[in-house]
């Protein structure tokens, strides 16, 4: 009976959904045996295993829910490639008290400059701290709300951004317009104001977001939201990875010049 004990032990675990600790019990077992450890401090570490396992797959559903396109992060952000870039305030940012406050953080720089990196990096950073977070192209977003509107669905996607947490607009002003474009991305952000942190990435200025899309007039008053106590990330002056960066292509003495 002793001999097959830990094996009922298992399948009762199991039926519990606590297959991880089931998986760990014969190594924690033969831990046990070897440092001769209590049976509280046995327990201790057997649903220690069972906790972190479940909160690396919540994790793990965050992020790939969040609908990020690269999982991009803090860790492989090149510090040293933009020599301008505030870093103390960028670290500073990563303790996401703007998020707690539910303020926007502004990303602007020219293509290339590491914008929606940093911004994918703070969504993850939020995932991490359990927080829901979902990442839009804006192009895509506008095209989904403006598809929903034949469907009279696109109140409930909004309503849906408007229960987040953090909501990650990329690429703000190189949008295609359409004449209902201006109007729908100011119910997402008007839904959004003060009770979600937006972070928005654009490589044109706020003068440009207007005549980009075709109606001044709204998105002057979705620019006078954004700036309500938010947060700014200026690497407009910055270096372009695409053009300065390690795998930029290099220039040979017979590549052709212009």
């Amino acid at each position: 009976m002793r001999e097959i004990l830990p094996e009922i032990v298992k399948l009762d675990l199991r039926r519990l959904k606590l297959n991880d600790m089931a998986a760990h019990l014969d190594e924690a077992l033969h831990l046990a045996a070897e440092t001769r450890e209590g049976h509280l401090a046995f327990l201790a570490d057997l649903v220690k295993k069972q906790v972190e396992a479940t909160g690396a797959r919540s994790l793990e559903r965050r992020i790939k829910k969040a609908g990020f396109p690269q999982r991009l992060t803090f860790e492989s952000f090149d510090w040293g490639f933009q020599p301008g870039l505030n870093i103390e305030y960028i670290k500073d940012l990563t303790h996401l008290d703007f998020v707690e406050k539910r303020q926007p953080l502004l990303i602007l720089g020219k293509t290339g400059t590491g914008k929606t990196h940093l911004a994918t990096a703070f969504g993850i950073r939020a995932c991490e701290a359990r927080y829901r977070v979902a990442f839009f192209r804006v192009q895509d977003l506008l095209l989904r709300l403006h598809t929903a509107l034949s469907q009279n669905t696109a109140y409930e996607i909004i309503s849906g951004l408007a229960r987040l947490h953090v909501l990650i607009l990329d690429a703000l002003g190189y949008v295609r317009p359409k004449p209902e474009y201006p109007s729908l991305l100011f119910d997402v952000i008007n839904a959004c104001h003060g009770r979600v942190a937006l972070i928005i990435t654009s490589s044109v200025s706020f003068e440009e977001w207007g005549q980009n899309m075709g109606n001044p007039s709204i998105v002057n008053a979705i620019v006078d939201r954004l700036l309500d106590r938010a947060c700014l990330i200026n690497i407009r002056p910055g270096r372009s990875y695409r053009t300065d960066g390690p795998l930029a292509p290099k220039l040979t003495s017979d590549s052709p010049e212009h």
